[in-house]
């Protein structure tokens, strides 16, 4: 793939992506096309009132998928609310394929808390190349293409550089992003639970003794804190390739590592079989790290240093088993 290739299909989704804007705000302030006295629709996709959709998601989701045959008719699509509806029996290839979330946050969006916006990714091969999360009410553009960097607003990410970004040397010295995801079931959550009951608990208890832990609400948005350097980690076991693709390639080219997000806690894998695995985004489980700066004398330090937390963190959460996205 060449760097004109990419660089033409990260300008298309950047045109989308402020195309659908002003449908976004409508929706999200009830004005416009979606004002008070509209049909919004917001219906429970799960049956627990936990996840829910809108007429924004669908449209907005519509209009991009749209334009994106218009373009690439040969490409494939992959979209939170077409697969919702449509089950998830499509098949994942190495074609070029959109992934798209119209609508990255809904229940923030429903609730008008800011931290919501749209994501476009495309995968080719089955791995992310490019990349554009927009959050219009916080007039946020992050964008990427493999090998072409990271920005924000035209702003090289991260954008909280050295000396004042750090070399962070345990989860005692990490910020973690993470969520709570839409399964309420006993089971998922009293798992999940456990998880962050280990990374909170001090270390003489066996826990991570991890600085914070940030539930904000939408996956996109949580990873582009990573890319921004103002949160060390984000790790989830459960979200779609839709909830994440686009983000991860934001985070990767501002310096940032990706694993399989799959814990180690209470399996029965030996010790010695406990490797990090690459980060396959239709398997819905995902560890991000931030970029850390190498230590002074010690090139490739920071590289080894984002293998260090991840390991270490795997070691005390536990795995979810979820099936993956789509058909291989």
């Amino acid at each position: 793939m060449s760097t004109e290739q990419l660089k033409d299909y990260l300008n298309t989704a950047i045109s989308l992506a402020k195309e659908v804007g002003p449908a976004f705000k409508d929706g999200f302030w009830r004005t416009g096309l979606f004002s008070a006295d509209s049909d919004f629709a917001a219906g429970d996709k799960t049956g627990n009132g936990a996840d829910c959709v809108t007429e924004v998601d669908r449209f907005i989701e519509k209009t991009i998928f749209s334009r994106l045959r218009e373009i690439y008719p040969t490409h494939k699509f992959v979209g939170e609310e077409t697969t919702s509806e449509g089950g998830n029996d499509y098949k994942v290839t190495d074609d070029p394929t959109w992934v798209v979330d119209p609508v990255d946050g809904t229940n923030n969006f429903v609730h008008h808390f800011p931290y919501t916006g749209i994501s476009i990714g495309l995968a080719i091969n089955k791995e992310p190349v490019v990349g554009v999360v927009y959050l219009p009410i916080l007039n946020e553009l992050y964008m990427a293409a493999r090998g072409q960097g990271a920005f924000l607003n035209g702003e090289q990410l991260p954008l909280i550089r050295p000396p004042v970004l750090t070399t962070p040397t345990s989860l005692a010295e990490c910020s973690l992003v993470c969520e709570h995801g839409s399964d309420r079931s006993e089971k998922v959550m009293g798992s999940r639970l456990a998880s962050f009951a280990r990374l909170l608990l001090d270390k003489k208890h066996g826990g991570g003794c991890i600085q914070n832990l940030r539930v904000t609400g939408a996956a996109c948005p949580d990873i582009t804190l990573v890319a921004k350097g103002v949160a060390e980690m984000y790790w989830e076991v459960g979200p779609h390739a839709w909830d994440f693709a686009a983000a991860v390639t934001i985070l990767i080219e501002s310096g940032g590592a990706v694993f399989d997000g799959a814990g180690w806690w209470g399996s029965d894998i030996p010790e010695s079989e406990r490797i990090l695995k690459p980060l396959n985004i239709w398997n819905r489980k995902l560890l991000a790290i931030r970029y850390i700066p190498d230590l002074p004398g010690q090139p490739g330090s920071g590289r080894e240093m984002q293998k260090k937390l991840a390991r270490e963190l795997l070691e005390i959460v536990e795995d979810i088993p979820y099936p993956p996205d789509g058909t291989h």
